[in-house]
Formats: structure tokens, C-alpha cells, sequence
């Protein structure tokens, strides 16, 4: 899941199918997936390099599979049945708003919504609470990751500090590290400085870019297969294009594999910097910029300051935001 990256599959054959292979960084989470008659189903795993097996029939998909042979993955199933009345709901909720019909989306799809965001309130405290009480999980771990913002500062501190030096030293709790030990970025703060490749593979700096153009400088965060992102290239186009003589555009791609970047900056005609790490949605510059959805942009000004931040693209809305920073401006 940290890469998005489909590294193995097989055949069902009656009934089995058998996946083998070695994790680099383990446990990983996992998602299982297939299609059938356009039904997607699916189990998240999280796992190390271990046999495990996984029985169910295909109604039991994604709650009530069995796994076995895996610590990490019985933890995050514990996790999960704490959660899973509430997920059966949420899932019931948003298959009904996509059953509607075009004319009662509206009405009905904000009550829809109302239901929801209560459910993921709820969701998240139960989270919150396996994560102060079940520290030396790596569900836990990861959920910290997930959740720092939502809890306080001084408690997540205790809570990372608690860490075995195996947990500490996993991608997951790096999250956390990094957002306790530097300045998250908000309007009105110092840009981050950060290294990261361009398609050339020259290391570049971004102090470099801001001091080198005197211009500002929108900083894009991106992914591959983010919908939104795709959709906003071409309005990225036309600022590049019209704004060229006072703003240069940054994209930082968060994708995992190298090769994917490459080939979004071709798919999507990125004639502006393009840069990546290598790190995914592990980066620290990821982490300190405080993403959490993509695309999320950043205006800096010549001399630094980050000056406006939004998170989403709609058709118009970058033209808009900038426009709107201009007569501001005057």
C-alpha cells in the first residue's frame, strides 16, 4: 500500500491460490484484491515474511477473512473487529449514495455525508485509544502516524518515546519522529529546504530554485494515480505559461517508483520542475510540509514565506486561487 505497486498475483484454481515471495521492509501492509462480476473484493494485510494463510468465500471479504501465521496481521485484525461494526456501516452509507440517482444526489448525498463523518469520528476515537493502550504495535505505530494531528502534541511525544528500538526504528514511526522534531508548515512560516532528483537525475536543492529565480514558486505535491492531479495538469500547463516571468511551478511527485514518476511527467506534459525522492509518502519533505491529500499546493514568495496553501483541485481553482492572491496583492 506504502507504493501503490501491484508486485505479485495468481490464478484461482479451485478454490486456492498461492502468492510467494520476500519483503524488503517488513511488516508490510498489503492490500488483496481481485474483481469478480465487477464486485471489488478485497483484505488489507499487514505482514512480514511469514506463510500465512487466508480462508474465506467471497461474502466474507474484507471483515470476517480468516488469517493465520502472522502476529503482525492478528494485531491488526484485533484492531479492526474493535472498529468493524462502524466500517460495515460506513461502507453500507457510501454504497447508497452511489445508488442514487443524479437528481436526489444533492439532498440526500448531504445527509449521506452528515452520517458519515460521525461514523469516522467515532472510528477515529477507538483509534486513538488502541494507540495509547496497545503502543508496541505496529498498528498502533501506524495509526499514531495517522492520527498525530489529532492528538495532542505533548501525548503523542510520550507515546513515540515509549517505542521499542524495533518499532522506532521502522518507516512508521519515522512519521512521527519527523513531526515531533520539526515545524510542520503553516501560512506565514519559512519554506522547508529538501533534496530531490529532477527526470535528469541531478540532486537538486529547492533553496536553490527560490534563490536562483527570485520568483514565486508554487509547490505542487502529486501523485501518479491521483484522480485530481491527472485532471489539474492541464490548467498547470496554462499558469506555467502565463505566470512563467514571475512564478515557477514545483512538482513534488510522493510515488514510490521512480519508473511511475517518469512516466506521469510524460503522460502529463510537465514541461515545469519535476521532482522526486524516492521516499513516497515517507518523505520527510512530505512529512514537513504536513500533506495529507493530494494535490496540495504551497505559494511561496520570492523570499521564502509561504504565503497560501489549499488542498483539492476542481476545474478553475488554480487559476482562481492565484488571481485572487494577485488582487489581494494590489
Amino acid at each position: 500500500m506504502s507504493s501503490d505497486e501491484t508486485f505479485d498475483s495468481a490464478l484461482i484454481i479451485n478454490h486456492q491460490f498461492e502468492l510467494k515471495g520476500v519483503l524488503e521492509n517488513v511488516p508490510e501492509q498489503i492490500w488483496l484484491n481481485t474483481r469478480i462480476d465487477n464486485k471489488l473484493i478485497y483484505k488489507n494485510l499487514l505482514i512480514g515474511n511469514e506463510k500465512i494463510k487466508v480462508t474465506g468465500d467471497i461474502k466474507d471479504f474484507p471483515f470476517n477473512v480468516q488469517i493465520s501465521g502472522s502476529k503482525t496481521q492478528k494485531d491488526f485484525d484485533d484492531l479492526q473487529d474493535l472498529t468493524k461494526s462502524l466500517e460495515i456501516q460506513r461502507d453500507s452509507l457510501v454504497q447508497s449514495y452511489f445508488r442514487l440517482s443524479p437528481e436526489i444526489q444533492g439532498e440526500k448525498g448531504k445527509e449521506i455525508g452528515r452520517k458519515i463523518r460521525l461514523i469516522d469520528d467515532s472510528i477515529q476515537k477507538i483509534r486513538i485509544e488502541y494507540v495509547k493502550s496497545h503502543t508496541n504495535a505496529y498498528p498502533a505505530v501506524i495509526n499514531l502516524g495517522y492520527l498525530k494531528s489529532a492528538i495532542p502534541k505533548d501525548t503523542v511525544r510520550v507515546l513515540y518515546e515509549n517505542l521499542t528500538n524495533e518499532l522506532k526504528s521502522s518507516k512508521y514511526a519515522k512519521i512521527v519522529e519527523v513531526y515531533l522534531n520539526e515545524k510542520i508548515s503553516e501560512v506565514g512560516d519559512h519554506y522547508h529546504d529538501f533534496e530531490a532528483f529532477n527526470k535528469t537525475g541531478d540532486k537538486i536543492n529547492f533553496s536553490d530554485l527560490i534563490e536562483k529565480t527570485g520568483k514565486y514558486i508554487l509547490l505542487d505535491f502529486t501523485t501518479t494515480h491521483c484522480g485530481p492531479c491527472i485532471q489539474a495538469a492541464e490548467e498547470l500547463r496554462t499558469i506555467h505559461q502565463t505566470y512563467s516571468d514571475s512564478l515557477t511551478i514545483v512538482s513534488f511527485s510522493c510515488d514510490a517508483k521512480k519508473e511511475w514518476w517518469l512516466k506521469s511527467l510524460d503522460r502529463d506534459s510537465v514541461s515545469w520542475v519535476g521532482l522526486w525522492d524516492g521516499k513516497g509518502t515517507y518523505s520527510e519533505t512530505y512529512i514537513k510540509y504536513g500533506v495529507w491529500a493530494f494535490p496540495s499546493f504551497f505559494l511561496i514568495n520570492p523570499h521564502g514565506k509561504i504565503i497560501s496553501k489549499w488542498v483539492g483541485y476542481n476545474k478553475g481553482s488554480l487559476v482562481n486561487s492565484l488571481t485572487r492572491f494577485q488582487n489581494n496583492k494590489q
